[in-house]
Parts: C-alpha cells; sequence; structure tokens
C-alpha cells in the first residue's frame, strides 16, 4: 500500500485522505463526549476527549451466566445481544477487548485468551490517583422484591451467548491488566458489564483499581447494570437503581460514555438494529419461575428505547403493536405468563421477553401416612434400567427415606425435612392406591445440600426439577421448575374413589438432569374421615 501511495500524485494523496475521513467508521481518531456530574449539585457537565482507537481498552466485567437473583440474571442476559455489538466494533477500531468474569475465570484454562496473561512480563504497579469514592447506592442485590431470592454462587462461566474474539484476553488482577496496558501502550479504559457498584468499582481489574494506577477510565452508561433492587411500593425499579449508581460515578469516580452513540458516530452502530429485550421485573422465566403467595406487582421498562409503545399479552400469544398498551405496573394475582415486546410506528424496536410467574396453594396438612412409610409397586430412577433392575448412575442412590438421595438432611428453601424422600430426577416412585386414601400431600422442592459447600460454587445453577403426580395414568398435579432455594411446590391432590394407582414423578427440567437431586418433603396420604 505505501508502494501504491507513494506513485501517486501528491494532489490525489491528498485527496484520498481527506475522503477517508467522511468513511463511516473511519478510525483516525476517537471523539468520547465525556459525561461527569458536580459533586455537589448534580449538575451535567459535557467534554470532549479525543484519543487512538489502539490505545483504547474495552474491559467486560462479570457478564456471568448465572446470578443468584432470577431478575439479575436476566438483565445480565438482556445486555449481552447489545455488548456482542459493542465489542464486535471495539475490535474492528483497534481497541483491545478484555473479558473479566472474576470468580470464574480460571474455568477457561487452556483458552489461548487466558494463557496468554501469563507469558506477559511482570510490572510494577504504581499508584498514581487516589481513587477513592463516597458509599455507592446499594439496594441489596436482589430484584424480585418482596419475594428475594437466597444467596448462592451458582455461576461458572461467562453468558455462554457472549462472544470471546481470537484476540481478546482474560486478565483477572490489577497487576495482569496494567501489564495488558504497558504491552500495547494503552491510556484509555472503557468499562461495560455488571454489577456497577459492587464488580465494576470493587474487583481488582475494575475501574477504581485501574484509574488509582493512572489509567483514564469511562464508564459506558448505555452498557452497565447495578446490583439491583425493587421495591414497587415507592417506584423504586431496578433502571433507576442503576441511574443512580451511574450518577454517583459521574459525581465522585470517572466520567461516562453513550457507548451505541459513540459507535454510531463512527459508522459501527446500525440504528435500525433491535438488540433489547423489554426488561421484566421481577424476572421468572420458564426455566426459572417467579414463585409467589400474596399478589405481586410486576413493572416492564425500556430504558435505552425512549418514546417506544411496550405491549403485552397474557394469553401465551405473540405481542404485536395491537396488544395491550402498557401504561402502568401490573399485578398478578394468579400463575401467568407474559409475553411482551415495544414497538414505534408499528415497527418493533425491541426484542420480545417472556414472564413465568406461578401462584403458590395453600400450605398442605401433613400427611397421615407418610410415603416413605410404603412400598412402592415401581420405582427406577436415574442410570440404566434393565428387566426392572436400575444400574444407578454416577453416586446417585435409590430413593432415600427421609434424607436427600446422598444421605444428607432433606432440604428445601433453607428449610429441613424430618419426613420425605430424597431422589434424583428422573424418577418415578408408583403406589397402589387404598380405599382410604383421600388425598395426597407433600412439599416438593431442588435439594439445596449442594449450597452448604462454598455457597453452591460452580453448582447452584444446575438442578432443576419437574414434579408430577398421576393418578391412574392422568396427569393430576404439576409443578413448575423447581430451583435451589426456591420455595417448596406445595401438593395437595384430591383422589377420586376407585383410583387404583397413583405415580409420584421427578423430571430434569429439559435441560439435562445435572445435580438434579429432588426432595419429596412431609409427602404422603391423607385418610377420609
Amino acid at each position: 500500500m505505501k508502494r501504491i501511495m507513494s506513485i501517486l500524485p501528491d494532489r490525489l494523496v491528498a485527496l484520498l485522505a481527506l475522503a477517508a475521513l467522511f468513511i463511516p467508521g473511519y478510525a483516525h481518531g476517537l471523539t468520547l463526549d465525556l459525561q461527569r456530574r458536580d459533586p455537589g449539585t448534580g449538575a451535567i457537565s459535557l467534554q470532549k476527549e479525543e484519543v487512538d482507537p489502539k490505545r483504547v481498552g474495552v474491559i467486560a466485567v462479570d457478564v456471568w451466566n448465572y446470578h443468584w437473583c432470577k431478575t439479575a440474571t436476566m438483565r445480565v442476559d438482556a445486555f449481552v445481544p447489545r455488548i456482542n455489538h459493542a465489542l464486535e466494533a471495539a475490535r474492528a477500531l483497534g481497541m483491545k477487548v478484555m473479558l473479566c468474569p472474576s470468580d470464574v475465570v480460571d474455568n477457561y484454562v487452556g483458552y489461548p485468551q487466558r494463557e496468554a496473561i501469563f507469558t506477559l512480563p511482570k510490572v510494577l504497579v504504581p499508584k498514581v490517583v487516589d481513587a477513592t469514592c463516597p458509599a455507592v447506592p446499594d439496594a441489596g442485590g436482589c430484584a424480585c422484591g418482596r419475594e428475594r431470592c437466597a444467596g448462592n454462587y451458582g455461576w461458572d462461566g461467562m453468558h455462554p451467548a457472549l462472544k470471546i474474539g481470537d484476540d481478546d484476553l482474560m486478565p483477572d488482577t490489577q497487576a495482569e491488566v496494567y501489564a495488558i496496558c504497558q504491552k500495547y501502550n494503552l491510556t484509555h479504559l472503557i468499562y461495560v458489564g455488571f454489577h456497577t457498584q459492587v464488580c465494576l468499582l470493587g474487583k481488582p481489574m475494575g475501574l477504581r483499581a485501574m484509574k488509582a494506577a493512572g489509567l483514564h477510565c469511562v464508564l459506558a452508561r448505555d452498557m452497565t447494570d447495578a446490583h439491583p433492587g425493587y421495591d414497587p411500593a415507592r417506584n423504586f425499579t431496578p433502571d433507576l437503581n442503576t441511574e443512580q449508581v451511574v450518577e454517583h460515578f459521574e459525581k465522585h469516580l470517572a466520567p461516562t460514555i453513550h457507548f451505541q452513540q459513540e459507535l454510531t458516530k463512527l459508522g459501527k452502530w446500525d440504528p435500525s438494529w433491535v438488540v433489547d429485550p423489554v426488561r421484566i421485573a421481577p424476572w421468572g422465566t420458564p426455566l426459572r419461575p417467579h414463585l409467589f403467595e400474596q399478589p405481586i406487582t410486576v413493572t416492564l421498562t425500556a430504558p435505552l428505547n425512549p418514546g417506544a409503545e411496550i405491549r403485552y399479552t397474557l394469553d401465551g400469544s405473540k405481542p404485536s403493536p395491537a396488544s395491550t398498551l402498557y401504561t402502568k405496573p401490573l399485578e398478578f394475582t394468579d400463575t401467568t405468563r407474559l409475553r411482551v415486546a415495544a414497538f414505534r410506528e408499528g415497527r418493533a424496536v425491541c426484542l420480545e421477553s417472556e414472564g413465568a410467574f406461578a401462584r403458590l396453594g395453600p400450605m398442605p396438612s401433613a400427611p397421615d401416612i407418610a410415603i416413605g412409610d410404603l412400598t412402592p409397586t415401581r420405582n427406577v430412577g436415574f442410570g440404566h434400567t434393565n428387566d426392572g433392575q436400575v444400574r444407578y448412575a454416577g453416586n446417585t442412590r435409590p430413593p432415600q427415606k427421609n434424607k436427600s438421595n446422598l444421605g444428607q438432611p432433606l432440604k428445601v428453601n433453607r428449610q429441613t425435612y424430618d419426613v420425605g424422600l430424597g431422589v434424583h430426577a428422573p424418577c418415578a416412585l408408583m403406589y397402589q392406591v387404598k380405599p382410604e386414601y383421600q388425598r395426597f400431600v407433600a412439599l416438593a422442592g431442588a435439594d439445596e445440600n449442594v449450597v452448604e459447600i462454598n455457597h453452591g460454587s460452580n453448582l447452584a445453577m444446575y438442578p432443576s426439577v419437574v414434579f408430577k403426580v398421576f393418578i391412574d395414568g392422568k396427569e393430576a398435579a404439576a409443578s413448575p421448575v423447581m430451583r435451589v432455594q426456591s420455595q417448596a411446590w406445595r401438593f395437595d391432590v384430591p383422589i377420586p374413589e376407585g383410583a387404583q394407582l397413583i405415580s409420584l414423578v421427578a423430571m430434569d427440567a429439559g435441560n439435562g438432569s445435572r445435580e438434579d437431586f429432588a426432595n419429596w418433603a412431609n409427602a404422603g396420604f391423607m385418610l377420609r374421615k
């Protein structure tokens, strides 16, 4: 190319150079619109800063595949399409992309993006700036409202849809990020990811740590989400929580940019792209439903698509521009399937979202006859069955009386039960129905002993079980998908007179049977009076 340019007339070379400046995406320079706030008044100030894209790194923090809060998990999921577009553009502009799934980065051993870190020269990280920051608003970390989730560390990697570039890197510490900055002559770092006031702020590769080392750090306010909270009674939503945290950063720690707008200026973002789903709070899904006892308030938002009309359905049909217009938070009093999308002038501007909400029934009475005291006529479980004999898989056992399948206490939703059966899905137990049996009762849920070991690290995301009761071959009752530390599903199933057989089934949820240990607690029969 240099040889070709050298033989062109000087005037033509100048014209080509001038034309290149107007080619969309031409990365001669990057002009960032930095937004700050006055610490006292909160007044916004804007400043432009030019930087060579090759001197910029983009750090994606904790784009995990799971969070103990189901709504937080889905909010990460909602950002991944947007972040993928941004990282793809950043790579094309010559920026160095760093993926930092703290806690689980070493689950990527063998990936060249991680192994390359250990070839970097050891460097001393200077302390250039006193990067202090007042306490950040923290709403508690659960965006599910009154029926809040219980903490466990189930994540074991990055979101499966997050794209990993061939030349990306996976650092985990301040020293590793600083060594990358030294090697590639990076002066600026743009941060995307989660959860803003915890991970982006406090992790060793986070914004405050790298600012202290002298890097010019910037937060992408349209590609971050706070450690959330939700209280519809006072109109406090996860989006408002994030706005407050971003404003706090702008006042006390670092400027922000709207990354989409920056990339649009460079021709690297098509405004017609539809990348954002409508957000739901609380955000139960078919694989991780939101269980509730009292009526719940559900909020729908599309903060990155201002002016969009949010439309929803409750009958299972696909939302359209003619569907019911969302004008205020919804109240659900019963099991509900929600489908929602957003439109502008009849065109979809948001991806469709789905919400799954399951109302718990009344608490059943304790049984007169415990199921563990009866002998099943059929008993099959997780393994291989040949001529009626089961060869159980791995460390799985036959159903265990009054203890978990692995011989531990029966535990569901942080409560221990003395009576019941511990199984591993898939499992089916069939019993003869006696004339005096009036009802089958049980509290069914995923066994949570996995949480006793390092808070469920790497494993608590996997248990997912559906419980069903069949009477004479017909389904009489079923639970939604039950997950670790969700409330137990309450079975209180009438038994018709003349019934002959009842089957208690624990199934995997269609996503494999890994760690699908399940408990039928306080299970048995109520007798006719």
